[in-house]
């Protein structure tokens, strides 16, 4: 029996992986101001670890050198950040006149274009802030989203049968 093993892909994944820059490969992003789509918003119940509901945010950085990466924005409904949800919520023009409206709105708010500022925070600088500075309009979010491909040059495997199976 002849065995393969062919892991030439990996030592491909591991070059491509060395050789992309910083926008592509993940991480944090630099502290700035970047323009921005509104991809998605959630709204999470309660829970175990967090006794309040909160509201989130995904955004595409739509220009620029990190073009493509995400930014992620929150609120906590608690009565220090209710106050920040709804000044939001007016920003990006998406205001109901009661809250318990909004899990059916939810898509109102994606496709909002807007200026997002991430600063580093000052009691611990591992942390950033983001900050929605101001709507510059709206846009299609499928203009930005990556298409999933098929992973065409990924390996095919073949499945081994029992009476070659080696027990470990």
């Amino acid at each position: 029996m002849e065995t393969i093993n062919n892991y030439d892909y990996l030592n491909a994944l591991e070059s491509d992986y060395q050789q992309a820059d910083t926008a592509e490969t993940g991480g944090r992003l630099p502290n700035g101001r970047y323009v921005a789509i509104l991809n998605e918003a959630r709204l999470y119940p309660p829970d175990e670890k967090k006794g309040y509901p909160r509201f989130s945010t995904s955004w595409i950085v739509t220009d620029g050198e990190y073009k493509g990466r995400y930014i992620y924005l929150s609120f906590n409904f608690t009565p220090q950040g209710f106050p920040y949800y709804k000044a939001f919520a007016k920003g990006v023009g998406v205001e109901l006149p009661h809250l318990a409206m909004l899990p059916d709105h939810l898509a109102d708010f994606t496709g909002k274009i807007a200026q997002l500022t991430l600063a580093e925070q000052k009691n611990d600088p591992r942390y950033q802030n983001v900050y929605f500075d101001r709507l510059l309009g709206a846009g299609n979010i499928e203009d930005y989203r990556k298409p999933k491909t098929e992973q065409a040059d990924a390996p095919q495997y073949e499945p081994v049968s029992d009476e070659e199976d080696m027990p470990f």
